[in-house]
């Protein structure tokens, strides 16, 4: 029995997030009805279809070289042992990625349970129970262990796939599979992430807009086939045949004949050259996207007729342009789309169009005034890809349409003013304005700057991502001044810093009390607000004489403190993700700030910066080793403070083991170990995750040589106690980085058994060296053994618990990669100590 018909009827029906390619598909039923005219409209330019897979011997497709290597690496990641795996798959638009990706799909339908994410259901809360529903082939707690099979789950969503997005669905995946208690020596599931890039990627699987000679001469022998098969047609098949041709724009642009052209610059009004316009731009602007035949019929139904057309079909009307369209069905009773035959088809026209006085600009007016007005919600997607969203955040401030149209700033302007009032509760477009106008303007840019962020604010008041944008209007217009004008009124610049000040401290107050369903916490508040006071310092600096600089300096010297105190941990403690650090610039720009606040005479600027971290546990935890003298000779770092006090003690004994950490002298461990105990004597619970961090540190040996310290911490508690003070404390701000690991467990006694995180950025296979500031260390590091650290004995219980087991106790660790912990069982792992607690890298199962 097949899965198709093993699957009870409403599971089957309940995969609304899924488009499930069924083991039975089209073996049922006479498919071949419309089997042509799929693969006529597949080779012209319409999305495949999964009909078009369903005759192989017969398939329109063409073999790219790296679908075999897709294949292979899916079959290896078909025997790895782990709960979910990936494979990755960048592509160029129009390259063939998406139809690659459901090649593959098709190649293993027989043997994996493959599934498409509906784009839509992507965020949606029910997408990963759907998706474990298909591999129990049941939607209940109890399933038979035999009806598991692992899902091959493709994500294709035209565009990159923001990181908190699939990185939430990754731990929402792992949390239903141990929620539902699995156990499976293969993958629940394979994800196929298929996404497009605009950059060649290295070191893996990739699909570009170009060909082998292998696939040159695979394209070349199904042409011959097609040319047979279809005759004439066959020169129609222009998708088809501008991948056979090499992705050539030339091969495009001869696409568009001199009618076409006459057409344009005699009927530059006429409803067919304003549908192909309007194709073209968002086809060339959003790839993949797409009209529906509906709206365009209305568009033409509602517009007033030229003198070289009537009121006919869809195309009748389009018919001068017709070879450069592609019609097709999504499957489903009217929805028929209609969109360009390939985005470099698409490119090409909007040049043609340019060249014949219709610019952009006038393209994306018309656009918006004559389709998208009065059926907003049909066009919501489309307009805010095209005019608001950008590639790259952190490389580009404005969408690739905008970036284009960039030297006439008034279309610009006129453009996302449209936009704005189309989209009257979207907080995007007046925000896109704020940061054009103060970025790109000219006459009063600030005042109109602010005038906009603070119409965006009206719309999403609680959403502190779009407050951001009028503290840096204001931060903007100070750093002009100082960089033009440093003798400015001083009633002016002190206005507007008290605005930045202002708007950077209510985006703080929003952050703090954001959803934690938002996939980060937002820290521009502070890094701007820290900006901010280091301008208001140059100016001081520059304007000596001006005492309300320094009054305002003081004023501000416990919140630049304060501020700095929380990047110290933040920075500390946590990255954007564990192959990602933050930019260099966040360091610098905060370490400035302090230093210009916090100086003193006789202090060089490291003195300044070093007498701050003996004040912190963060601070500490990262003292330069260059600098260590300065430690050694700060004794009210190093002497214990015989007091109850929390902070003097985790400060008494975080200084001592990182003088043990760079081989220097230091306390006795019993010393260190006692002023842990007296604190945890006293009270146990709501203390600083710190506290319980150096407790693990101190307390965990074993070692029947090491002195043992009558009724020690209990470590099982510690480390429950320790979770609830890192939700209390540190949750809500660290919530979708990545926390690094700040110590681990190593092969020596007492103090040096704790191996400091940067002791192991060294050597790896081969001799290469990964530097300090590596963000790939780590990953790398622990893909083979380790020889300062020790192997920790470890159970895997139920709902796929991790547990230390030390003096025949059982100790909760958190598996540093989930995904490997896939049943019950013996283990062995690298104990490392993060932030929330201890984490078991590199987890084995003893078989």
């Amino acid at each position: 029995m097949n899965d198709a018909t093993a699957m009870p009827t409403n599971l089957r029906d309940s995969l609304s997030c899924l488009d499930v390619v069924w083991s039975d598909m089209f073996e049922t039923g006479d498919s071949a009805i419309d089997s042509m005219k799929h693969e006529t409209d597949y080779l012209k330019g319409a999305p495949p279809q999964w009909l078009n897979f369903s005759t192989p011997e017969n398939s329109p497709f063409v073999e790219r070289d790296c679908f075999q290597e897709l294949i292979k690496l899916i079959e290896r990641k078909k025997r790895k042992r782990c709960l979910i795996t990936e494979v990755s798959l960048p592509y160029q638009p129009g390259s063939g990625g998406s139809t690659l990706a459901m090649q593959v799909l098709w190649r293993f339908h027989k043997d994996l349970r493959c599934a498409k994410v509906i784009e839509s259901y992507l965020e949606d809360k029910k997408l990963p129970k759907q998706v474990v529903d298909l591999f129990l082939l049941s939607n209940e707690q109890q399933h038979a262990e035999h009806d598991q099979k692992t899902v091959l789950l493709l994500l294709d969503t035209k565009e990159n796939i923001d990181q908190p997005i699939k990185n939430s669905l990754w731990e929402n995946l792992i949390d239903e599979i141990r929620k539902r208690d699995i156990s499976t020596d293969t993958p629940a599931v394979i994800i196929l992430n298929c996404r497009t890039t605009t950059v060649r990627a290295t070191g893996k699987v990739e699909i570009t807009m170009r060909l082998s000679p292998n696939e040159k001469e695979r394209f070349d022998q199904k042409k011959k086939e097609l040319k047979k098969k279809y005759k004439t047609v066959s020169e129609n098949f222009h998708a088809f045949n501008i991948m056979q041709g090499g992705f050539q724009k030339e091969d495009a642009e001869k696409l568009i004949t001199a009618k076409m052209v006459k057409h344009v610059k005699s009927y530059p009004k006429s409803k067919s050259t304003r549908l192909l316009s309007f194709l073209a731009l968002i086809n060339s602007y959003v790839p993949g996207s797409h009209l529906s035949r509906l709206l365009c019929e209305e568009f033409i139904a509602e517009t007033k007729r030229s003198s070289d057309e009537g009121n006919g079909p869809l195309e009748a009307i389009m018919k001068p342009f017709i070879n450069l369209i592609v019609i097709f069905s999504e499957g489903k009773p009217k929805t028929d789309c209609i969109r360009m035959a390939h985005p470099l088809i698409a490119d090409a026209c909007v040049r043609m169009l340019t060249d014949n006085q219709l610019t952009r600009f006038n393209i994306a007016s018309d656009f918006l005034q004559n389709m998208v007005t009065g059926k907003e919600s049909d066009y919501m997607r489309i307009c805010k890809k095209m005019l608001t969203a950008r590639v790259d955040t952190e490389k580009y401030k404005f969408s690739k349409l905008i970036l284009h149209l960039m030297m006439k700033h008034d279309e610009c302007i006129r453009l996302l003013k449209q936009g704005s009032d189309l989209f009257t509760t979207d907080p995007f477009y007046p925000q896109a304005l704020a940061r054009f106008y103060y970025l790109e303007g000219s006459t009063n840019k600030y005042e109109w700057a602010e005038s906009w962020a603070k119409k965006a604010i009206a719309r999403a008041p609680t959403k502190s991502h779009i407050m951001d944008t009028l503290g840096q209007v204001h931060k903007s217009h100070l750093r002009t001044i100082l960089n033009t004008n440093a003798y400015a009124n001083t009633e002016t610049v002190l206005d507007i810093a008290n605005s930045a000040v202002k708007a950077f401290q209510e985006e703080e107050n929003a952050a703090e009390h954001e959803s934690e369903d938002t996939s980060s916490f937002n820290n521009r508040g502070y890094f701007g607000f820290l900006q901010v006071c280091k301008y208001i310092h140059d100016f001081s600096a520059k304007n000596p004489r001006e005492q309300q600089y320094c009054t305002l300096i003081s004023k501000h010297r416990s919140d630049v403190e304060e501020r700095y105190d929380f990047f110290e941990w933040y920075l500390g403690f946590s990255r954007l993700r564990i192959n990602k650090l933050d930019p260099d610039y966040i360091h610098n720009e905060i370490e400035e700030c302090y230093k210009r606040y916090f100086a003193r005479d006789g202090l060089t600027d490291e003195d300044t910066l070093n007498e701050k971290k003996m004040k912190s546990f963060a601070g500490l935890l990262h003292f330069p080793k260059s600098d260590i003298s300065a430690l050694k000779q700060n004794p009210s770092a190093l002497q214990n403070p015989q007091s109850d006090d929390e902070t003097p003690n985790i400060l008494y004994v975080s200084a001592n083991i990182i003088l043990s950490v760079f081989d220097e002298e230091c306390e006795p461990i019993e010393e260190l170990q006692a002023s842990l105990q007296r604190l945890w004597v006293s009270k146990e619970k709501d203390r600083d995750p710190e506290f319980y961090l150096l407790t693990l540190l101190l307390f965990w040996f074993d070692d029947e040589a090491q002195p043992r310290i009558t009724n020690p911490p209990n470590l099982e508690k510690c480390v429950l106690y320790m979770r609830d003070s890192y939700e209390k404390n540190y949750q809500i701000y660290l919530r979708g980085r990545y926390l690094v690991p700040l110590f681990f467990f190593g092969e020596g006694n007492g103090l040096q058994r704790l191996v400091h995180s940067s002791k192991l950025r060294r050597k790896v296979e081969g001799g290469a060296v990964h530097p300090d500031d590596s963000p790939d260390w780590l990953e790398l590091r622990f893909r083979y053994e380790v020889d300062c650290l020790q192997r920790i004995s470890g159970v895997v219980k139920r709902n796929q618990k991790v547990f230390a087991i030390r003096d025949g106790k059982q100790i909760e660790v958190t598996p540093h990669k989930p995904e490997s912990v896939y049943k019950q069982g013996q283990v062995s792992f690298y104990l490392g100590f993060n932030i929330r607690g201890p984490v078991a890298f590199n987890i084995r199962y003893m078989y």
